[in-house]
């Protein structure tokens, strides 16, 4: 059962997961691969880390990642295929997973500005499902 409005527990898992709108691929070359997975990693913190090019330029003048260790949630699993997406993930902190999901969003602008075109990317507000035993990963 698909459920928009989980209330997250810290230390419980739970399947999230979106897609294109219209079914549209989300992920169109390498390049918009790695934003993905590097927007998965910059964006899982409570700080505001600004946008991923900012973030560059200060990870090449610093040298080294500025990815901070307090996290919103822990990334078990995940799957990206070029029109969605499947996170297994577990929150660490309150209302982590709503944070995070929301940061992620961040990827349609990219998105929107490179393939030069706007509106919405993803179909509606991310699903979820509470994976409450090992059964629920196998089927």
């Amino acid at each position: 059962m698909s459920n928009r409005k989980h209330n997250f527990v810290v230390g419980e898992y739970y399947h999230i997961y979106n897609r294109g709108v219209d079914k549209r691929e989300i992920i169109l070359d390498k390049y918009d691969l790695d934003r993905f997975l590097e927007s998965i990693e910059e964006f899982n913190t409570p700080d505001q880390i600004g946008s991923i090019f900012e973030l560059s330029f200060i990870k090449n003048k610093l040298g080294g990642s500025t990815t901070k260790s307090n996290k919103l949630v822990s990334l078990v699993a995940y799957c990206v295929n070029p029109n969605h997406f499947h996170f297994l993930i577990t929150p660490l902190m309150e209302r982590g997973v709503e944070k995070f999901m929301q940061k992620i969003g961040a990827y349609t602008r990219y998105f929107n500005e490179k393939h030069k075109r706007n509106g919405v990317l993803f179909q509606g507000k991310f699903r979820s499902k509470h994976v409450d035993s090992n059964k629920y990963l196998t089927i």
